[in-house]
């Protein structure tokens, strides 16, 4: 029990933050549970994981640096750092992830039962690729109008917000407490991300694929890693309408 891996069991101690692998933003575990490892992946600064450490305004300068080419902020490393006490690795288990220095390797519940997932039977014929699907590393894209594109960060806001209510809602079941504190932030015109503003394109302006974010890592969205004279990274959700393919993906048919 000396060592976490994947298919062996942790202890994700109340406290330690969780972080989802869909919507939703980070948040302590509420309580103690033991769950089996699915996947262990790197968050270090080479990796296209680094970003979802940062807090937002770190996070806009960490983009700027690594898109033109700069040294990243001394404080962003040492913020990280801390964060992670130098061990730059994720555990994910069942919808959400934490880093692997706020969790502990445990035993297997006595409950735990080994299931073994049915194959899918193989479909006949292939569909058409989608545009997602063809957003892949290697392919070609261009833009085909001028736009500001925009894509969403994280409301400070909402997270102080809920814990404000939250105090008052101790008496409910989890599940009562979450839809009462869904309706309230909802009433109030709170959202959790915000809209904001990346930048202008030009129609005909091209670029590449150059990496991909998992959805599970990315907030359970398409998030591909872009590359037109520099680095940036955008959901596809903020790309799709005004985009459209010129060089499909080597190999790719």
């Amino acid at each position: 029990m000396s060592e976490i891996q994947v298919g062996g069991y942790i202890r994700v101690s109340k406290g330690a933050m969780v972080y989802p692998t869909g919507d939703g933003v980070e948040a302590p575990a509420a309580r103690d549970q033991v769950v089996k490892v699915i996947e262990i992946f790197d968050v270090d600064v080479k990796s296209d994981n680094f970003y979802l450490l940062l807090p937002d305004d770190m996070r806009l300068r960490y983009f700027e640096a690594s898109g033109g080419k700069r040294p990243i902020d001394q404080d962003i490393l040492e913020f990280t750092d801390r964060l992670t006490r130098g061990d730059y690795r994720a555990v994910m288990w069942s919808g959400k992830w934490a880093l692997i220095a706020d969790v502990q390797p445990a035993e297997a519940p006595a409950n735990a039962k080994t299931t073994r997932k049915a194959e899918k039977p193989a479909k006949p014929g292939k569909k058409p690729l989608t545009k997602q699907q063809q957003m892949a590393i290697g392919s070609v894209w261009r833009f085909v109008q001028d736009v500001e594109l925009r894509y969403k960060v994280r409301n400070p806001a909402y997270a102080a917000k809920r814990d404000e209510l939250d105090r008052g809602l101790h008496e409910l079941s989890h599940h009562a407490r979450n839809q009462v504190l869904d309706a309230k932030l909802s009433e109030l015109g709170i959202m959790d991300h915000i809209d904001e503003p990346w930048g202008p394109v030009t129609a005909g302006e091209t670029f590449s694929i150059r990496g991909k974010l998992t959805s599970g890592f990315a907030g359970g969205v398409d998030v591909p890693m872009l590359f037109r004279g520099e680095k940036f990274t955008l959901p596809y959700s903020s790309l799709e309408p005004f985009v459209e393919l010129v060089v499909e993906r080597q190999g790719n048919r």
